[in-house]
């Protein structure tokens, strides 16, 4: 990614910071009144990030996917990945694993909070203080990521759910419709703070990059699909082509072949040569295709 550079690995994945994120060091050891304390909440935050976004990296390895890097900057954390497949299981799993982390995190602060009370650990001292810090920083941000704002991890569980019973294009683009509500009274809301002197334009930056990027996705998903980016009224969808025998002979599965049912996303290898008077794919190769690239026949009428 450019404009950043790469700190260290975490499970073989490269992490790395964001020019702009040393920015935002800068700008608040030179605005508070306490930066050390400042800087060190901001160090724990941005280590719960990582964390969380590691809980994304670790399940999408786990489906077979490969993860770039992880890029830390002002806003949060991304985890770049090859390629998550349009499969509601694969992406829902993925999705969830951050904000569990987070609560996963919160729960052990919770309990060490309860530990040093049976221990006789005074409220005011400097653990107490630090698990309550480390306890609100997590529900913050496993509750925040789960608001249904896609690319968010809330708006990709969404899509997910809607994507068991529908077209993945159709699960996209009602996902991110929801997502542009979202974004807007986020907007409304940070201009609202900050007509009151208690927020920052920082705070416009997060609902600006929902829709951006939720914009971003929509137009790779379409493109995918073999429809115009910018939606029906500015081209055409093609409609869903006559069945015709592929070139492809009919072919065995190899063992993966349940990989639609178990939700694995493993890249189709070539098929095994077959009988050439065979043509065609049969159904458990079509359901074998589909649990990596998603639908491959058209979805069923609607009543």
């Amino acid at each position: 990614m450019n404009l950043s550079f790469k700190i260290g690995n975490a499970f073989g994945i490269p992490v790395r910071i964001h020019a702009t994120f040393l920015l935002l060091i800068y700008v608040l050891y030179i605005s508070t009144p306490d930066p050390l304390l400042v800087l060190g909440a901001t160090g724990v935050s941005f280590g719960c990030v990582l964390l969380h976004e590691l809980g994304h990296s670790l399940v999408a390895r786990n489906f077979g996917l490969r993860v770039a890097d992880i890029t830390l900057w002002p806003l949060g954390g991304i985890a770049r990945m090859s390629e998550i497949p349009e499969n509601s299981r694969i992406e829902g799993l993925i999705a969830i694993a951050g904000p569990a982390v987070n609560f996963a995190l919160a729960g052990l602060a919770i309990l060490g909070l309860f530990a040093g009370h049976a221990l006789g650990l005074e409220d005011d001292s400097l653990p107490h203080g630090f698990l309550l810090v480390f306890t609100g920083i997590n529900l913050a941000q496993g509750g925040f990521n789960l608001l249904p704002a896609f690319p968010m991890d809330g708006g990709r569980l969404l899509r997910a759910f809607l994507g068991r019973k529908r077209d993945w294009l159709r699960a996209t683009e009602s996902a991110v419709r929801v997502g542009r509500i979202v974004a807007l009274l986020l907007l409304i809301g940070a201009l609202l703070l900050m007509r009151e002197g208690r927020g920052s334009c920082i705070l416009m930056l997060i609902p600006l990059f929902i829709w951006f990027e939720g914009t971003r996705e929509l137009w790779g998903v379409r493109l995918r699909h073999g429809a115009t980016p910018f939606g029906a009224g500015f081209g055409f969808r093609p409609s869903a082509p006559t069945p015709s025998a592929p070139s492809a002979p009919a072919a065995p599965l190899p063992d993966t072949a349940d990989a639609g049912e178990r939700g694995v996303a493993r890249r189709p290898q070539l098929w095994q040569k077959g009988d050439p008077r065979a043509g065609g794919f049969n159904e458990d190769q079509v359901r074998w295709l589909e649990a990596y690239r998603g639908r491959l026949r058209p979805p069923p009428e609607e009543p």
